[in-house]
């Protein structure tokens, strides 16, 4: 049995230039591969608190992402980043990513 869940941070990045051409100008993973326990994970939806959609039904393939954020006043850089359910984890640990969102308020 394990006591915690996997998860990944992923990032986007857009710049003012990126955003006149629809792309993004960085993205990929902070950490690929993290353990944390339910209550990490709890408090992580609780700050990266908007489901990847809506309505939200908590599924694993739903990500929850934190504000846009301006990273690089220099340049005008915008930051995303979202937590995401990692596929290594065991069948069991799905239950608890639900429960953590509806802990964080993010389902009913």
């Amino acid at each position: 049995m394990n006591n915690y869940i996997i998860i990944s941070r992923t990032f986007v990045e857009v710049t003012p230039d990126s955003a006149e051409d629809g792309e993004f100008s960085d993205h990929g993973f902070d950490r690929e591969r993290e353990e944390v326990s339910f209550t990490e994970l709890v408090n992580l939806m609780s700050e990266y608190c908007h489901p990847s959609r809506c309505p939200n039904e908590g599924g694993t393939s739903v990500w929850y992402s934190n504000e846009m954020y301006i990273s690089d006043f220099g340049d005008g850089t915008n930051r995303q980043e979202s937590i995401h359910f990692h596929a290594d984890n065991t069948p069991n640990a799905a239950k608890y990513w639900t429960m953590a969102a509806r802990a964080a308020g993010l389902i009913d």
